[in-house]
């Protein structure tokens, strides 16, 4: 009755549209009073949920992200990813999508990608005859590629919740990040041959010009080589590698000349405005984690799966259909704070690599970002392209972007091999 009782309450105040931290601290405080339990304890289990060394990596990575989009990293990328495929059909297209896998391998963050990527390269797209629809869905969605390809926020946030090494998951997510760039530019060069989208050709780059673009998108590329370099050989902590993110962007940008004053205060009032919110998430989710395990919720879920999941690969394939229903209804950083330390355990029984597990999770966390309504990443494409601009407007597009994602999900939990690759040649 009580595990009916939470559920009902949270998709009621879900649906109503209430932010997702006010959701979960309403049925937090209305089942401690039920229960009679003093509500000094959603207190100390709020404090409790974000007193950890390890969460300072958060708003750090968050202002390296920012002060790398603002300080002219972006642009620098965006000559690169152009110089690669700029020529090929659809080109403009798939520099979108592989800038932002180099962008997302300097910010970390599945909004600001899209944001910094976005901004630059959709009135370019608009001026190649590029639909409004297929521009929010590629842009929006190639924003994701920042969550899989390292340094991810959301591999630190997985990591300390679930307690998996967060340098087995940055490593994890290079190869997954590669397949899927090359799987989105298959489509964008399919469909712009389709639908004659953008320039098929444009002029030819001589080489003197091209290593002149590889000198000036060098040091940003260095961004992660740093963090990983600095984590693996045991020098920096992953908190520690942000703080070195946050300087090393910082000199670049002053080495640019495109940080101003204006700029920088800015970045820093975004950058605390986006990390407050994340955090207040993580706080109130642990006080409502507290209460599910109160009332032994996980467990309750954990005898389920041992019931009707008889294998690793059923227990992950109902784990994905799971996420992937909820992640149509919440954002990713409450499903982490949420159902990783439930499921992670149960995998735990069931034998499952735990990078390989988390890596599942990552990716039916990016599939999350993309499906309407509350898709993040799309939602913020859409913003990009035309502010007035609806999700509906994106269809049919977004649902090959979709198909693509769901077959990647399909392809990391059926070959394990692509996750732990990486992880196991560096041990």
């Amino acid at each position: 009755m009580m595990i009916i009782t939470i559920l009902a309450l949270f998709f009621f105040f879900l649906f109503l549209g209430m932010p997702i931290a006010f959701t979960m601290g309403i049925v937090t405080i209305g089942m401690l009073v039920l229960t009679d339990v003093s509500l000094e304890m959603m207190v100390q289990r709020m404090f409790a949920g974000v007193n950890n060394f390890s969460y300072l990596a958060l708003p750090l990575f968050i202002l390296a992200g920012n002060i790398m989009g603002k300080g002219g990293l972006t642009k620098r990328l965006m000559g690169l990813a152009n110089a690669l495929v700029g020529k090929l059909p659809g080109g403009l297209g798939m520099t979108a999508v592989v800038t932002s896998a180099l962008f997302g391998a300097v910010s970390g963050s599945t909004v600001a990608t899209t944001y910094a990527v976005g901004s630059v390269i959709v009135p370019r797209m608009k001026e190649q005859n590029y639909s409004r629809g297929f521009i929010a869905s590629i842009v929006g969605p190639s924003g994701v590629l920042g969550l899989i390809i390292p340094p991810s926020i959301t591999m630190v946030i997985l990591g300390i919740t679930a307690n998996i090494s967060i340098g087995d998951l940055f490593l994890a997510g290079f190869l997954p990040g590669i397949i899927l760039v090359i799987l989105l530019c298959i489509y964008v060069a399919f469909m712009s041959k389709r639908k004659n989208f953008g320039v098929i050709h444009q002029e030819k780059i001589s080489g003197k010009e091209f290593l002149k673009i590889c000198r000036e998108a060098f040091f940003p590329l260095m961004t992660p080589v740093f963090i990983l370099a600095g984590i693996f050989s045991g020098l920096v902590t992953a908190t520690e590698a942000a703080v070195v993110a946050v300087v090393y962007g910082f000199i670049l940008s002053l080495f640019y000349k495109e940080l101003t004053y204006k700029k920088f205060k800015q970045i820093m009032v975004s950058s605390a405005s986006t990390s407050a919110t994340i955090l207040i998430i993580i706080s109130v989710a642990n006080a409502f984690t507290y209460v599910l395990t109160t009332n032994q919720i996980p467990a309750m879920i954990s005898e389920f799966f041992l019931q009707y999941a008889h294998t690793p690969l059923q227990f992950l394939l109902v784990v994905s259909l799971i996420l992937f229903i909820l992640g149509t209804l919440t954002e990713v950083t409450s499903l982490i704070i949420l159902l990783s330390p439930i499921f992670m355990p149960i995998a735990m029984q069931y034998g499952i690599d735990p990078i390989h597990f988390g890596m599942v999770l990552c990716m039916n966390f990016a599939l999350a970002n993309v499906t309407p309504p509350v898709g993040l990443s799309l939602i913020a494409g859409c913003s990009i392209t035309d502010r007035k601009m609806g999700i509906e407007h994106t269809f049919p597009y977004v649902l090959h972007v979709i198909g693509i994602l769901i077959i990647f999900v399909l392809l990391i939990i059926f070959v394990p091999a692509i996750s732990t690759f990486m992880p196991a040649l560096f041990r």
